[in-house]
């Protein structure tokens, strides 16, 4: 079954009371569904049918007049059809339609006035298909429109003017196409907008005023896109955002108080951008904010109380940046956090009391980073902690482990995964918790002792007089480092022997040698 059979299945299952009979399907036999079999759009449908579905049909072209014959339509919907073109006044007399949806079909344009004169339209659906210009004048007249949906279409083109007579639309969604730039004045007209997503798009800027006049927005989708700054007035009306998405960018920084005021904020997120370092005021109050992204970027270090205005904030992450140790003052005013991610930086060491400032968190997520060894008492400020992430840290399991080692044991249902051993060899790949203290040790080395190095020169003289009548006189000169015999008979008869001086010998040890001068013998 393809895909498109199997989503027609399932809308068939949705729309079966259709079939039922008039007795019992009350509000439900309004819709009729076409699917595969039907290659041209029937001219008259029952006159109870305001709503009509094609689901991967064969319909390559919705004709001028197409449903002339059927004013009573409410809803029609173009689902994974084969549906390339739409001849201008296609949906002509429709004065009853409220909602038109085309999706998934190779469906390249769409000329100016296929909306016309449909004054009761509200919604317009035209994602996932091969659109790739918007014409101005395209939603001309429709002043009753609250939502338009736009996205995972090829549209690298708007033209100026073309949302203009929207006044009432309150949700516009641009995300998936390949829109490289947007002027400020486009969305100027859509004073009542409230949700704009334009994710996964090529922007590299966007103008300072482009939501100048947007004073209702709710939601701003920005993610997905190769923005390198954002001017620090971009946002002039703060009072009603709710969700801002500026994840998955190519941001370094960001303007000093650009998140201050506001009220209204309860999602923000900032992650897989190019973050290096933050200015050390960012945050205002923001008492609605519960959830703040910035992994995925390059941090390594943050400001001092950078989060303390966050008093209401319940989940921090801070994973996968270039962390190598983790200081109390960063988490400064967050007492309510609940969930702390900082798994897949590189963190070694953590603050003693690093976490004396959480006592509400309940989940800490600390797997995959290098820490080998922590104190004992690291983790007992989190007296609500309920999960707790140590694997895939090379921890040493020796006696600096002993007092972890203990706590782990005692609250081994805290510990989500496998804390392993990554030495000693001995030890290596064994859990934590299965260890015995007594295997905790650390290996004992014998004091080292340097000998200081001896040298010994030896250099001797030796004069041998053999006297006739006076008897022998032997003088031994002695110094530290060469000794020296000299004997010596009267000189009235002398026998002298050629001197012998024997080779200087040296041991040396592994302290440097110094080496001292040779002394000469002299004869006394």
């Amino acid at each position: 079954m393809s895909r498109g059979e199997a989503f027609a299945l399932l809308l068939w299952l949705l729309v079966k009371p259709s079939l039922c009979q008039p007795e019992e399907c009350k509000d439900q036999c309004n819709r009729q569904m076409f699917s595969s079999s039907v290659t041209d759009i029937p001219r008259v449908l029952k006159p109870s049918t305001t709503e009509v579905y094609f689901l991967n049909s064969q319909i390559e072209t919705i004709p001028k007049k197409a449903f002339f014959e059927n004013p009573q339509l409410e809803k029609i919907e173009f689902i994974e059809s084969n549906v390339a073109s739409i001849e201008p006044g296609a949906l002509e007399g429709l004065v009853n339609l409220k909602a038109v949806e085309i999706t998934g079909n190779p469906l390249a344009t769409i000329p100016a006035g296929v909306f016309k004169d449909l004054e009761n339209l509200q919604m317009i659906v035209l994602k996932n298909n091969k659109l790739r210009n918007l014409e101005k004048g395209l939603f001309q007249g429709l002043k009753n429109v609250i939502e338009i949906q736009l996205h995972g279409n090829e549209i690298d083109q708007i033209e100026e003017g073309t949302f203009d007579e929207l006044e009432n639309l309150e949700r516009l969604h641009l995300a998936k196409n390949n829109i490289s730039s947007v002027s400020t004045d486009l969305f100027s007209k859509l004073a009542k907008l409230q949700t704009l997503r334009l994710y996964e798009n090529q922007l590299t800027s966007v103008p300072e005023d482009i939501f100048h006049n947007l004073t209702n927005l709710k939601e701003v989708a920005l993610s997905g896109n190769k923005l390198t700054e954002l001017s620090p007035k971009l946002f002039p009306h703060k009072d009603k955002l709710v969700k801002l998405n500026l994840e998955n960018n190519l941001l370094t920084t960001l303007p000093p108080q650009f998140f201050v005021d506001f009220p209204q904020l309860k999602t923000l997120t900032l992650q897989k951008n190019n973050l290096r370092t933050l200015p050390p005021v960012l945050f205002g109050t923001l008492p609605k904010l519960s959830s703040l992204s910035l992994s995925e970027n390059n941090l390594s270090t943050l400001p001092k109380g950078l989060f303390s205005p966050l008093e209401k904030i319940k989940k921090l992450d801070l994973s996968k940046n270039h962390f190598v140790t983790m200081s109390a003052e960063y988490f400064e005013g967050l007492g309510g956090l609940t969930e702390l991610k900082l798994e897949n930086n590189k963190i070694h060491s953590l603050d003693a009391d690093v976490f004396h400032e959480l006592p509400s968190l309940t989940t800490l997520r600390l797997a995959h980073n290098d820490l080998r060894t922590l104190p004992g008492d690291t983790f007992q400020p989190l007296v609500k902690l309920t999960k707790l992430y140590l694997n895939n840290n090379p921890w040493q399991c020796d006696c600096n482990l002993v007092q972890l080692h203990s706590w782990i044991v005692s609250n081994s249902k805290i510990l989500t995964s496998a804390a392993v051993c990554e030495s000693p060899e001995a030890l290596k790949g064994q859990e934590i918790k299965s260890l015995n203290e007594d295997q905790l040790i650390c290996p004992t080395r014998p004091p080292t002792t340097a000998s200081p190095t001896t040298t010994t020169v030896i250099a001797t003289t030796t004069t041998i007089s053999i006297p006739t009548t006076t008897p022998m006189t032997t003088v031994i000169t002695t110094t530290k480092k060469a000794t020296t015999a000299l004997t010596t008979l009267p000189t009235t008869c002398v026998t002298t022997v050629p001197t012998t001086t024997l080779p200087t010998t040296t041991r040396t040890t592994t302290i440097p040698t110094t080496t001292l001068p040779t002394t000469t013998t002299q004869q006394l």
